[in-house]
């Protein structure tokens, strides 16, 4: 099972991860705000040359006037389903919905409507407003320009939507907002109604063709009828109304007038005869009755042979003859008939006959006639047709909704108009806009100084990109005679390395040799001087010390002591021209001192010898530590070697002038299997504040500060 210890080490680990997080970000923020600080005078003339930017572009830009239409969008269907989720999906889908609109509204699409609707492309009002050729800008160009032009701006809390229009024209700027707004109203509405306008659309047409033949054909009944004197007085319909090709013309009807006529005349004379003939004895009228007969026998097939015949029949002919005999018979007796009736009798016979010619005349009408209806009927048959074809389309049309095909649910609530003033340029805004360039600019400034100036600028970068300990930060020295300030024990120099001493000591391992060597990346950071500070702080705790010059090349530390190249030391020991170690008092500092030597040609081989390597070991028996001052690490070889024969290596750094890349690569060298880098020496630090807090932690009250400003 887990204990209860490691339960809490996840939540330790975490809340350690945190603060270190922490204090990472604090640190990168305090370097940036030192190498702000550094670049200030930089950064203020980009605030100055960015404001008098602002002003120049104020000055120079055209004015540009501003006018604004106004649209109402409302969801089609919206509103309140009294269900909670339901609400909460109504809602996602109405800011889909507007969303959606919104971006419609700014689309290329509409930009492209605008330009073909108000012909921008030929309006040379609009080209000089601004300031385009005929055949600069092609259609997709000019789409391009317009949409700049326009921004849109919802009304919060409402579904009113402001289309703005920005140009150097107050003219162009109302027209271009105006036909923004149509435009989209007029998309939106061929979205919704589309299909039906586009088959209203064509109904229409066929209907105008439809009309067209129609009335065309309708001439051509008329024409030909006049031309051939058909008069027409209705027409038959079937019981589904439906017109039929028969019609009522003149001639039919006329001859359906005189058949009846001559119908209702033989009736009056057959009624005559008989009133004649009542008043004959019964001989006569026996006689009479025979004689009639057979003449009603001999009219009857008379009418009948006529019809099928014709009048020029022989057989006609016969019956016409016969008929007249019998007339001339049927007067013969006549005398006995009385007057009156005998009168009615003849007026009725001359009305029949008359009635006949007349009606054998519109027979003979109708039957010509029947020869035209052929043709007639053709052309009535087509304007049926047509007339038919009008009249199903034109249900469709009235199907479609001709008075209202649908509303638009989008509407222009208020029409852009010419502004009096320009809107722009705003010098207030340019102002503003140029101060957020200014620190954007700055910014970036600051970021990039530091992150391409790799020195060292701060402690933190020891920690966090090194990996090493910071034993101290050494200030710069107040004379130039350092070995005279760290003789006062009272001087900032004595106090910050009796605290480096101090921590040096603590991080040194346990069991470690006494062995202390001072390297550094390159000369002249301060090895040399730290060295001899190093070995007098630990005298002054009681400590025997012994300081070695293995920097035989440059000989700086003897040189600093005022020991000539001609005192012999190191050099001259390794080599073997000397079998004991020149081992120097110095009075003054209260520490032994090994001299370097003459410059050695082969210092790198004399310190490979394993001669160092005894003088070190016997050094180590007569001493509490063993002070030795290296050469650098980067381009020589000799630090390495002394590095395996300490028990531990101070590194060196001057503080803003050497590269972190260059420490990192020096640092790769000497960290080898025997090489224990116990920590950091920060040198030349300027200690005019305590910005950072640096001199609390390292108990000598002065932080480690960038000196370039």
């Amino acid at each position: 099972m887990q204990s209860h210890n490691d339960m809490n080490v996840a939540p330790s680990v975490a809340a350690g991860g945190a603060q270190h997080m922490d204090d990472a970000l604090e640190l990168l923020l305090q370097r940036l705000w030192q190498r702000a600080k550094e670049l200030k005078y930089l950064l203020l003339f980009v605030v100055a040359a960015t404001i008098l930017l602002g002003v120049a572009v104020t000055l120079l830009q055209s004015p540009q006037y501003e006018a604004s239409a106004r649209i109402e969008i409302s969801r089609l269907d919206a509103g309140a389903t009294g269900q909670d989720d339901l609400r909460l999906d109504m809602q996602v889908r109405d800011n889909q919905y507007y969303e959606t609109q919104y971006e419609l509204l700014q689309s290329r699409f509409l930009a492209d409507r605008v330009v073909e609707a108000e012909n921008f492309a030929q309006d040379p009002v609009f080209r000089e407003a601004f300031d385009i050729e005929e055949s600069d800008l092609s259609p997709r160009a000019l789409g391009g320009l317009v949409r700049s032009t326009i921004s849109v701006v919802p009304i919060e809390g409402s579904q009113l939507v402001d289309i703005v229009s920005t140009s150097p024209s107050a003219e162009i700027s109302a027209r271009i907002a105006n036909a923004w707004a149509e435009q989209f109203l007029a998309a939106n509405y061929d979205k919704r109604f589309g299909d039906t306008q586009l088959a209203r659309d064509r109904l229409e047409n066929q209907l105008a063709e439809l009309r067209v033949a129609l009335e065309e054909s309708e001439a051509e009944l008329a024409a030909y009828a006049n031309e051939n004197e058909i008069v027409v007085l209705n027409s038959s319909a079937t019981e589904t109304g439906e017109q039929t090709a028969g019609q009522e013309t003149l001639s039919t009807s006329q001859l359906s007038a005189l058949n009846e006529a001559l119908i209702a005349a033989s009736l009056r004379r057959i009624e005559a005869r008989s009133a004649l003939d009542a008043e004959r004895s019964n001989a006569e009228v026996d006689s009479a009755l025979a004689l009639r007969s057979r003449r009603a026998e001999a009219e009857a097939q008379l009418a009948n042979l006529r019809t099928t015949l014709g009048p020029a029949n022989p057989r006609v002919q016969a019956l016409e003859a016969e008929i007249a005999s019998l007339e001339r018979s049927i007067s013969s007796e006549g005398g006995v008939m009385n007057s009156a009736r005998q009168a009615a009798y003849e007026r009725a016979l001359r009305e029949e006959a008359e009635l006949r010619e007349r009606f054998n005349t519109a027979r003979g009408r109708y039957l010509a006639e029947q020869n035209l209806g052929t043709e007639y009927g053709i052309l009535r048959r087509e304007v049926d047709t047509n007339r038919e074809l009008y009249d199903a389309l034109l249900q469709r049309y009235t199907e479609l909704g001709v008075g209202e095909a649908g509303s638009n649910n989008m509407t222009m609530i208020e029409r852009a108009t010419p502004p009096g003033s320009p809107s722009g340029p705003s010098l207030t805004r340019n102002l503003l806009i140029a101060l957020i360039l200014a620190t954007i600019l700055s910014l970036a400034i600051v970021y990039l100084a530091d992150f391409f100036d790799r020195s060292l600028r701060h402690i933190s970068q020891i920690r966090q990109q090194l990996g090493l300990q910071v034993l101290g930060a050494i200030p710069r020295a107040q004379t130039d005679d350092m070995v005279e300030e760290l003789q006062d024990p009272k001087s900032q120099l004595t106090e910050a390395y009796g605290s480096s001493r101090t921590t040096m000591l603590s991080a040194l391992p346990s069991g470690a040799r006494r062995v202390i060597m001072l390297t550094s990346t390159r000369p002249a950071e301060g090895k040399t001087i730290s060295s001899l500070a190093l070995s007098r702080s630990l005298q002054r705790v009681g400590k025997r010390v012994v300081l070695l010059d293995l920097d035989m090349r440059r000989a700086g530390l003897s040189r600093l002591l005022g020991q000539s190249a001609k005192v012999k030391g190191l050099s001259e020991l390794l080599s073997g021209s000397m079998t004991q170690p020149n081992i120097m008092h110095l009075e003054e500092h209260g520490i032994d001192f090994i001299p370097s030597g003459s410059i050695p040609s082969d210092s790198g081989d004399l310190i490979a010898r394993g001669g160092l390597k005894s003088l070190v070991a016997d050094l180590e028996q007569q001493y509490d530590y063993v002070i030795i001052d290296s050469p650098p690490v980067l381009g020589l070889a000799d630090a390495v070697e002394i590095g395996h024969l300490a028990g531990g290596v101070i590194y060196v750094m001057q503080a803003n002038e050497t590269s972190i890349y260059a420490i990192r690569n020096a640092l790769a060298r000497l960290r080898q299997p025997g090489v224990d880098i116990i920590g950091a020496l920060v040198t030349k630090v300027d200690h005019r504040n305590d910005e950072y807090g640096y001199g609390s932690e390292y108990g000598y009250g002065y932080t480690y500060e960038s000196t370039t400003s």
